[in-house]
């Protein structure tokens, strides 16, 4: 494509100048936890408990230059349909989550 506004053929053309490998690895969930034995919490008076902490979107192993290789159709895209899959519209990508927690039962 060439730089101009007014050419008719301007970039109208299939191109594959801005076509990027997209290819991608993600660890998406992870879950670790310990379960505390009911021998040590006899004193407490609790019948089990359980430590925990987990992730999302942890790591993402990738060449994409763009935000997210996991990229959704956005509302600039509206009215494209089929023509907008694939195109990376710059939405805001995934989100990385920390939780950690205890479970207790008495």
């Amino acid at each position: 494509p060439r730089l101009s506004w007014n050419g008719a053929q301007n970039n109208k053309q299939a191109s594959t100048r801005f076509l990027e490998d997209g290819s991608y690895a993600r660890l998406k969930n992870v879950q670790i936890g310990y379960n505390v034995s009911t021998a040590a919490l006899r004193r407490l008076r609790v019948s089990s408990m359980r430590f925990f902490a987990s992730a999302q979107n942890l790591l993402t192993l990738t060449h994409y230059t763009g935000q997210d290789p996991e990229m959704a159709t956005s509302a600039n895209a509206a009215g494209d349909g089929v023509k907008a899959v694939g195109i990376d519209w710059g939405t805001y990508p995934s989100a990385r989550t920390f939780t950690a927690g205890v479970n207790l039962n008495f």
